[in-house]
């Protein structure tokens, strides 16, 4: 068991560094604490802290943020319907657990997610394709990260959901323990 009076690798990290881009840094890089270096790099290929009122605290390089926009939804008979889709309503709607948060689903960075499950502040989505994101809700904020199977890691493994999940959800925790 660790020194309750040793800071975990995360906090350690994280005091080192200025502002919230190294919360989003932490969720696509993976710290090996027994080497005191990043084991893994480019385990999300974006990530993103946002205040629970929907202002993003800080976004990696690939994040497109969250967008408002109109979907061509299709209907059983072939047609179209437009649908209004608010993509931090969605991201928020999962957190809390909702798996159709809007007509069209849970949508966020212009794809659709798949409602995999919900518990105790942390959500699981995948997408068509082979990828997917974990949100994590703590007291103050939405973390999310996500993850593409066709993208390379630098440990020449492919992203993956248990490799995002567990640097979100990594995140998330410290984030809880610091009362956020």
């Amino acid at each position: 068991p660790q020194n309750p009076k040793t800071p975990s690798w995360v906090s350690v990290i994280i005091m080192a560094s200025n502002g919230w881009d190294s919360y989003v840094f932490n969720i696509q890089n993976k710290y090996n604490g027994k080497t005191a270096n990043y084991s893994i790099n480019n385990v999300c290929f974006a990530a993103a802290v946002y205040g629970l009122d929907g202002t993003p605290w800080a976004t990696s390089a690939d994040w497109a943020g969250l967008k408002e926009y109109e979907f061509q939804l299709e209907q059983d008979d072939g047609s179209f319907q437009p649908c209004k889709v608010n993509e931090w309503q969605c991201v928020m709607g999962a957190a809390n657990g909702n798996r159709k948060p809007c007509a069209a689903g849970i949508r966020f960075l212009n794809t659709k997610f798949m409602f995999i499950s919900s518990d105790d502040g942390v959500t699981y989505l995948s997408r068509q394709g082979g990828g997917g994101a974990c949100i994590c809700k703590t007291k103050q904020t939405i973390l999310i990260g996500c993850w593409d199977k066709n993208i390379v890691m630098s440990n020449k493994q492919m992203q993956n959901a248990g490799d995002c999940n567990d640097m979100v959800e990594r995140v998330a925790k410290f984030l809880k323990e610091q009362n956020f």
